[in-house]
């Protein structure tokens, strides 16, 4: 059975406890040779630091051997078919984990590859920092449900927007979800048929009295040209300390970073005691582990 991870819906319930168990397990210990004689392929098609580091760390962790591949050293960047690529991949790979700007390609590549698939970012949805991030929130509370915490997402309604929604839909997650009316055609695109989505434009009433505010990057990878414009329409939605002064006194804030300081966030909330970034950036090595130990496991 392929047991790609291309999206959280690909995931049910149990399927993330047990993830989220086995995070714990390689926190406690960090290097397991499980997967000697296993190759894993990194193809990114985007840059990446967090991401490409903790994967090629946790392969290497668990025994496994880690092959980078940029597009442009392979035949994909000559007219080679992504249907192709994945035959080929099949051949060498054990499994793959893939970091692109098309969420389309990563779904025509897990359709004719016979090797499991991890998403490491698409346009539409990043699964593996969600996985990473709700692991972090129940470990910061003490185990607490995640049913029970309140969550603001504040910013532009992205990839990782699009995955917290999705994990709405999985988990029964109470997330209140804030941005300019503009900018939120993804959410809206997915609440159209599971309408349990929060979805505003005020942050005042989004963030009042929440558990975690999580915030990103107004501008993504892509969109540089769009960069002014969204300055103008985002402006509104900083985190800065009134809205953390507005929240539960003992909210976290949370980034998956990079972070562009004086536009999503101040320095002063970034580097304050609520910020728990480098607790969340530390859990993506635990977590890739648990998701290759996942693919690879019978």
């Amino acid at each position: 059975m392929n047991k790609s991870i291309t999206s959280i819906l690909d995931l049910d319930s149990a399927s993330i406890n047990k993830i989220f168990k086995n995070i714990k397990k390689f926190k406690k210990n960090k290097t397991i040779n499980k997967y000697k004689g296993k190759t894993i392929g990194l193809l990114f098609e985007k840059f990446s630091t967090r991401t490409r580091l903790s994967f090629e760390s946790a392969i290497a962790k668990l025994g496994a051997y880690p092959i980078f591949i940029n597009k442009s050293d392979t035949q994909l960047s000559r007219g080679e078919s992504i249907f192709e690529t994945a035959r080929m991949f099949s051949l060498y790979l054990d499994g793959l984990v893939y970091r692109t700007d098309s969420h389309n390609k990563l779904l025509d590549f897990n359709s004719k590859a016979t090797i499991p698939v991890i998403n490491a970012l698409s346009e539409f949805e990043h699964p593996t920092q969600i996985l990473s991030d709700l692991f972090t929130m129940k470990e910061h509370f003490n185990n607490k449900s995640l049913k029970s915490l309140k969550i603001a997402y504040v910013g532009d309604s992205n990839n990782i927007s699009n995955s917290f929604a999705l994990a709405v839909k999985v988990l029964d997650l109470n997330i209140f979800f804030c941005c300019p009316d503009e900018y939120n055609k993804s959410l809206k695109k997915i609440n159209k048929d599971f309408k349990k989505l929060k979805i505003s434009n005020n942050i005042m009433k989004s963030t009042k009295d929440v558990d975690v505010i999580y915030t990103d990057v107004w501008t993504s990878m892509g969109m540089e040209k769009e960069n002014r414009k969204r300055l103008k329409a985002f402006k509104n939605f900083q985190i800065s300390k009134d809205i953390i002064n507005n929240a539960n006194k003992k909210v976290i804030f949370m980034h998956c970073l990079p972070a562009h300081i004086g536009e999503e966030v101040t320095e002063e909330v970034l580097n304050s005691e609520n910020s728990i970034i480098y607790k969340q950036a530390e859990n993506k090595l635990y977590t890739a582990m648990a998701l290759i130990d996942y693919i690879l496991s019978s």
